[in-house]
């Protein structure tokens, strides 16, 4: 879940969701991961933030940059 509000995805959380997208297109993954855009997750003065379910796992300050190890720690043995 990625949130949407302003601070969030002016802070980078546009181009973490898009980079989400690819990274799940070119993993095979689109039809069994979702994402999720969320309302405010009261983190703003950490923004971009995201929560990876279903452990509820927070992630504040993402970047683009960190996508892939974050799919790869969360969903890399899930689906091969």
């Amino acid at each position: 879940m990625i949130c949407h509000k302003s601070d969030c995805w002016q802070s980078g959380g546009k181009e973490i969701y898009q980079r989400l997208e690819e990274e799940l297109r070119d993993r095979g993954l689109s039809n069994r991961v979702q994402i999720q855009k969320t309302g405010c997750q009261k983190r703003c003065k950490q923004a971009p933030n995201l929560v990876i379910m279903p452990n509820k796992a927070h992630h504040s300050y993402v970047k683009s940059s960190q996508v892939e190890s974050l799919l790869n720690r969360y969903f890399g043995d899930r689906f091969n």
